[in-house]
This record gives C-alpha cells, structure tokens and sequence, in this order.
C-alpha cells in the first residue's frame, strides 16, 4: 500500500512538472514559427537535450535492460547502433536539413527532388513510423504504471497520450522542447541515482559477479551469440548494426528537431552533443541487466524481463529502498 502511495505521488509529481514547463513554453509562443519550428532559435545544448529526451523511449532503458538480462552482453549492439547511428545525422543530414529552411520532412523531400509524388510517399512514410514507434511507447507507459502504481495497463496509455497532446496543441515546438530537455534530465536521474546505489549493494553483499551467472534460459557465461555465433551469428551481428545505424537516420520526430536551430553550424553541434548524452545515458541500462542476471534472473524466465528497470531496486532493496525506484 505505502509503495503504492509513492508510486502515485511521483506519478503525479512528473506529469503536473511536465504540464507545468509545456505552460510555460506556451507563454513564449506566439507566432506559426513559434509553434512548428520554435522559431529556429533552439540552442546546440537544449535542442540536444530535448532530443535525447524525445529518442530515449521505453526501448531504450526497459527494452535495453530486459535483453541484457534475457540475452546477454551481444544486446548491447542496439544501444551502439542507434547512437553511432547519429554519426551519419552529423555527416549527412543535419545541415542539409536546416538550411533547407523547410518545416518538415516531407516539405525537405519535395523541395530537394522537385516531386509531388516523393512529397505524398514521405507523408505516408513519416505517419507509419510514427504510429510505429508509438505503440512500444504505449507498451512502457502501461507496464510502468501497472509496475509502480497497479494500475492497468491501458491507463499508461491513457495518461501519456493527454499529457502530450495537452503540451502539442497548446505550445507546439516551443513547449515540447522545453519539456522534453525536461525528460532527458529527469531519465538519466532516475536511472543513475538507483544503479550508483544497486552497485554498492551489489558490492557489500559479495553476490557472484554477473559475467559469471547463468543465463536465464539455462545457458551457462554471459552472452549468448547473434544467429547462434558462427559465419551466420557475424551476419545477423553486421545487419543488426546497420539497421540501427541506419535505422536512427529514418526517424522523423528526431530528424524535425534540426529544424530548429539557428544555422546548420548549430545542427551539426547539436548531433556532437547528442552524441555524449546518449553514450552516457547508454551505461545505465546494462547496469541493470547485468544486476539483473544475478538477482531477478526469474523475471526473464517468466517473460517480465522489460520491467527489469522498475522492480530491480524492490528485489534488491527491499522495504523502504524499493520507492526510489525510476517508477517512483
């Protein structure tokens, strides 16, 4: 019951915070360029804040975690694909995109290849990833609730959904920059306070190391390989590389948010500082898993490895250390 409690209260805490920025945004937002492209005056450090806080979904810290747990350390080759995947944003994308001067992607695509057909194409294309890439977003958002609070699950989805429309129609891209540099700051928090305090429990306990537990599927060692190893596990290794490498390039809602800084100079500063943030944000979630494999490895065996993340800190710290979980 008392966790249930704080679940609610830090629930309830993060989404009047997020409101309460989006507002804020919108006393600022004033004109069509204020709510489509914040008027292109967003800064290399917040506009690379408030990507990380766009890209850095569920799947990047409860999917992340739950693979290292179930899979091993070769999981670890989706985080280093989407942030590599950045690099080429730097190198191709990035300036082309803002001194296009357009305000999205499909506006990009017809005015480079002069084609009405390319501009209805990238519009189906830019609605289907986003649905895409919503629905494991709903997914986190469900299992976070039901983790902290109890709740069902289609209430995450619920509350995620308003929340954000809320901060969209009211302020457009001036609030949600604010709110999602917001985000970013607020994720990497929750993430590190818990792991820093996991470790040094991990360390005065004496529990076995975690390259040395079994894998939650009975396999002994710490990584079970791509493709079952081999000429055919080096395959699998290089495609799924360059799908995520590739794959970040393809995402709309993050390639928008070039369009707001002041000058391609600025966009290209912008992917540098992206860059840090994600590799430093990355370190956290194989924290968990590997944790994981050696105190919740029961988690992967009954398919509830994705909430990793969010029950590790009750299992490992049980009582009062189990409200300062990130579900908290």
């Amino acid at each position: 019951m008392t966790d249930s409690l704080a679940g609610v209260v830090g629930v309830v805490l993060v989404v009047a915070a997020t409101l309460a920025i989006g507002t804020w945004g919108l006393r600022i937002s004033r004109t069509t360029s204020d709510f489509m492209v914040a008027s292109r005056t967003v800064r290399p450090r917040l506009n690379a804040s408030a990507i990380g806080g766009e890209y850095l979904s569920a799947a990047s810290f409860l999917g992340v975690a739950g693979l290292v747990l179930t899979f091993g350390a070769d999981m670890l080759w989706y985080p280093v694909g989407w942030t590599a995947g950045y690099l080429v944003l730097l190198v191709l994308v990035a300036a082309p995109l803002r001194r296009s001067g357009a305000y999205t992607l499909p506006d990009f695509a017809e005015a480079r290849l002069r084609s009405r057909g390319v501009r209805a194409v990238c519009s189906v294309l830019v609605v289907a990833i986003g649905w895409l890439y919503l629905l494991p977003q709903f997914q986190g958002a469900g299992l976070t609730l039901r983790t902290a609070i109890g709740a069902p699950a289609w209430v995450g989805t619920v509350v995620v959904t308003l929340v954000v429309l809320a901060n969209v129609t009211s302020g457009g891209m001036r609030s949600i920059t604010f709110v999602q540099a917001f985000q970013y700051w607020l994720k990497l928090f929750a993430m590190l306070v818990p792991a820093a305090v996991l470790l040094v429990v991990w360390l005065g306990d004496g529990a076995a190391n975690p390259a040395d537990a079994s894998s939650p599927h009975g396999a002994g060692g710490w990584s079970i390989p791509l493709g079952e190893g081999g000429g055919q596990g080096l395959y699998v290794t290089y495609s799924l590389i360059v799908a995520t490498f590739l794959g970040t390039m393809g995402l709309p809602h993050v390639v928008v948010r070039f369009y707001t800084n002041p000058d391609g100079r600025a966009a290209r500063r912008t992917t540098l500082v992206v860059l840090a943030l994600l590799g430093a944000f990355y370190l956290l979630p194989p924290v968990y898993g590997a944790l994981g494999r050696v105190y919740a490895a029961d988690l992967a065996a009954s398919d509830q490895a994705d909430s990793l993340v969010l029950a590790l800190p009750r299992v490992m710290v049980p009582g009062v250390g189990a409200r300062c979980s990130p579900a908290c």
